[in-house]
């Protein structure tokens, strides 16, 4: 009866080939599969999926990683192939059974194993992504949900599949933008230490930063790339003093898009980063800020609106570590020496101060779609 059946699975791949229905964990699913690719030779048929990026369980380690892949590779898609070769499918060394998504031992196995030991699913064979650098399993992981994904395979090698994906575009792109952008920020702070005109080098620094999100967004992203545009007009209007008060509305719009941007990719943050960051604005704004302005309301909602986006940048820890609430640091900072050089007291290299740190701000947000 056995022999029978795997006659019958080794007669079926034959005629139809075998179809794959895989599952990777709801949590993941944003650095899920991006496209499936199929080469027969040689009696094999090799299958390479590609996954939109992989995360590694520290941030840190991770930022370094994907710093590496776009250097050595020229992308941050991740890779991964398989075989199948008759009723067996081998795994050369993307085989994990973990005890957690998140392991960072033992994660790349050998395994060749038989169609059966497989679940199946409307004649799809089942295989679950088990770790967090998309290794392979034909076990799931204990109190895990999945997504699903399976979608007709495109016809390319694992060699075609890395030619492809090598030196993408976008990436160059992207890289070529955050040169120009500190180029470009340097060139603005210099001119303006020289109390010289630096309305075009400013809105180009910002501008390209911008380019930088455009070329890399989708879905709620966008609402990212909007806030980056509203700073871009802004940085024009804060060149004129008589158009400050455009300028800060711009800003005011911009930080609203970004706050949308962040709750809707990465969730709500605790409730005590709400109350802690409300609290020290709030205790700025009546014992200093109010005492010292003439745009009292302008000022009190731009305050808020700058607030929140910090707030809603600690939703991205446990995604992106503490790279985008260093953002949020770096914006405040700036502007709460915009405010202490313009209504309090002159502050020494002020121009330099304030800009480096708007600049990096701004340049994190734009990077933070990528990685």
């Amino acid at each position: 009866m056995k022999r029978l059946v795997v006659f019958f699975l080794f007669s079926v791949i034959m005629l139809f080939g075998v179809e794959f229905e895989f599952k990777i964990p709801i949590f993941d699913v944003e650095n899920g599969i991006y496209e499936i690719y199929k080469f027969e030779k040689d009696n094999k048929v090799e299958y390479t999926v590609v996954f939109f990026d992989e995360d590694h369980p520290n941030f840190f380690i991770d930022f370094v990683y994907d710093v590496f892949r776009l250097f050595k590779w020229g992308r941050i898609y991740d890779v991964e192939s398989f075989l199948v070769e008759g009723t067996n499918i081998i795994f050369k060394d993307d085989f994990c059974i973990s005890s957690s998504y998140f392991q960072v031992e033992n994660l790349h196995n050998y395994a060749e194993l038989p169609l059966k030991d497989f679940e199946s699913k409307n004649g799809k064979i089942i295989i679950y992504v088990s770790t967090w650098n998309h290794m392979f399993s034909n076990i799931s992981l204990n109190d895990v949900k999945y997504a699903s994904f399976s979608s007709t395979p495109l016809l390319g090698d694992r060699n075609y599949v890395e030619e492809k994906f090598r030196g993408n575009p976008r990436l160059i792109f992207s890289l070529l933008f955050a040169v120009l952008v500190i180029f470009f920020g340097i060139l603005t702070m210099v001119r303006k230490s020289q109390n010289r005109d630096a309305v075009f080098f400013k809105v180009f620094t910002t501008l390209f930063c911008l380019l930088i999100a455009m070329v890399n967004s989708s879905g709620v992203e966008w609402l990212l790339v909007l806030g980056l545009f509203f700073g871009v007009v802004g940085d024009y209007f804060m060149e004129f003093d008589e158009k400050f008060l455009y300028g800060m509305f711009s800003f005011f719009v911009g930080h609203i898009f970004y706050s949308l941007g962040f709750l809707l990719k990465f969730g709500i943050p605790k409730f005590s980063i709400f109350i802690l960051i409300y609290f020290f604005f709030l205790l700025f704004y009546f014992i200093i800020l109010s005492k010292q302005v003439d745009l009292k309301v302008p000022m009190f909602l731009y305050g808020l609106a700058i607030s929140t986006m910090f707030v809603f940048t600690f939703s991205s820890i446990d995604k992106m570590g503490y790279f985008l609430p260093l953002a949020g640091v770096l914006f405040i900072f700036s502007d709460f020496l915009i405010v202490v050089d313009k209504y309090i007291k002159k502050i020494p290299l002020s121009n330099v101060l304030i800009l480096s740190t708007y600049f990096s701000s701004q340049l994190i947000i734009s990077l933070s779609i990528i990685f």
